[in-house]
């Protein structure tokens, strides 16, 4: 089969009209995340800021106090001044991982928990403030005048930016999206501000709102309050130039390599 250079300028024609179809493929943009095209758009109302509910599998820290918070007490043994270091009170409770804090406990599958003196306790359904009146209902009769403090320590959302992504930890108060944007840096060059997909609810069937903080209208959305286990995917704009050119370098590289040694053995056949 003979070579010749229209034939190679044919397909070269044909390769560039190729990668003009590129970025609207897979093969420009993998990094993209949660696309579809006919999903349900929500919009979330105003909340009522109200307290988190304990969930299975939640972690929270327990400090218990005597005479309404005097004293820091060991409920596994021992009294602790509210001074003093609580290294024994971390000895003491077995059940929990220390933290400077207080102790972790962790929530199983069933909604119990295992504290020291009390026993199991379903804890599950309960808020923080519900939790600490029964634990410290419960502790009433080896404490006096007990004061308990009870605080959920994995409540966070998941920020996707582009392809990069973080874990955001929420605050005890509540936690708007503004606030968890400018957590994380804020939006930079090469993302949408005008397309924040916030995702909520049920996986399988979750609840999706689109917002847009380019313009005041859109920044009274970002007011929102952020549920723990919020998805926020902030879109990365589409560079459609320099990523085409990005994918078609490789063909490019071929097409003039293998011109070029066609135009040279055309010129030493030529001599």
């Amino acid at each position: 089969m003979r070579i010749t250079l229209s034939g190679i300028l044919k397909v070269f024609v044909f390769l560039f009209g190729f990668s003009l179809l590129l970025p609207s493929c897979k093969l420009v943009y993998p990094e993209f995340m949660f696309k579809q095209k006919d999903y349900q758009t929500f919009e979330f109302k105003e909340q009522l800021v109200t307290q988190y509910i304990i969930k299975p599998f939640d972690q929270f820290t327990l400090n218990v106090y005597a005479r309404d918070g005097f004293r820091l007490v060991d409920i596994g043994g021992g009294v602790i001044s509210a001074n003093s270091n609580s290294a024994n009170m971390n000895q003491n409770m077995q059940n929990g991982s220390g933290t400077g804090r207080g102790i972790f406990y962790i929530v199983d599958h069933d909604g119990f928990v295992r504290l020291p003196v009390i026993g199991e306790l379903n804890v599950a359904g309960y808020t923080e403030t519900e939790l600490e009146r029964l634990i410290a209902e419960k502790v009433s009769a080896y404490i006096v005048d007990p004061y308990v403090e009870v605080r959920v320590q994995n409540r966070r959302c998941f920020l996707f930016k582009g392809s990069s992504g973080s874990v955001v930890t929420l605050n005890q108060s509540p936690t708007t999206l503004l606030e968890v944007i400018a957590k994380s840096g804020g939006i930079t060059t090469g993302l949408k501000a005008y397309k924040i997909k916030l995702i909520r609810g049920n996986l399988k069937n979750p609840q999706i709102t689109i917002i847009d903080l380019s313009t005041i209208e859109g920044m009274q959305k970002s007011n929102l309050i952020v549920q723990t286990n919020d998805i926020i995917y902030i879109e990365p704009r589409r560079r459609y130039i320099r990523d085409l050119l990005r994918e078609t370098t490789i063909i490019f590289s071929v097409v003039s390599t293998v011109t070029s040694l066609y135009l040279l053995g055309k010129s030493i056949g030529g001599k």
